[in-house]
């Protein structure tokens, strides 16, 4: 989420700085373009070590494998952005490789018995 922001902050920065050249806006597009970069690097690497867990695929990144017919992308995006986007807007995503529907915000049933949470805690 981090670095979708930095990339709105650039895109902010170079329409300021068509609008209104100035050594400031300057700055911040540098800066916009070094911080992108750094948190690209930190999340490439955090989304490739996310799994679905159902089929042990990694939804963040397309692996140029044959995706399923349920999954869904946005036009210009391929399906790991789409599912990355999908995250941070509303907490569920579809694998891209089996297709199944997750929700980030609901319980495993696994831990639901008699609809009282059982971890193990209490």
């Amino acid at each position: 989420m981090i670095h979708f922001l930095g990339i709105i902050g650039t895109l902010t920065a170079l329409v300021s700085f068509l609008y209104q050249p100035s050594e400031l806006a300057t700055h911040l597009i540098i800066s916009g373009i070094i911080f992108s970069a750094v948190t690209w690097f930190i999340a490439f690497f955090k989304r490739r070590a996310t799994f679905c867990p159902l089929c042990k695929g990694t939804p963040l990144i397309n692996s140029g494998a044959l995706t399923h017919s349920k999954s869904i992308h946005i036009f210009p995006f391929n399906h790991g952005t789409t599912a990355t986007l999908s995250i941070i807007a509303t907490q569920r995503f579809r694998c891209m490789y089996c297709g199944s529907d997750f929700d980030l915000l609901k319980p495993p049933s696994r831990f639901l018995v008699g609809g009282k949470c059982n971890d193990g805690m209490s």
